[in-house]
């Protein structure tokens, strides 16, 4: 089995919303980039990274938090939140 452990980034942080509604996020952590590190420590090979505020905007807006974790990282990661096109 493959786990993907998620971080959802709203305003460069890691969150988690309370029934998907964005004025009821849960701030774990205003470093993604440290926690996707502690991700890949942990062993996980995949992350899967979401940018609430882009899933919201229907554009990305969570860029530099995910090119930080990106350039801290070297497993492969899954995103979403905000892409509606390629």
């Amino acid at each position: 089995m493959i786990l993907y452990p998620a971080i959802d980034l709203k305003d460069g942080q890691c969150v988690r919303l309370l029934h998907g509604e964005m004025d009821k996020a849960t701030v774990f952590g205003d470093d993604p980039a440290a926690q996707a590190a502690k991700f890949e420590a942990a062993g996980c090979e995949w992350l899967h990274l979401v940018d609430l505020n882009g899933a919201f905007a229907g554009a990305p807006v969570n860029a530099a938090a995910v090119e930080a974790i990106l350039a801290r990282v070297r497993v492969p990661a899954q995103l979403g939140g905000g892409i509606r096109d390629m």
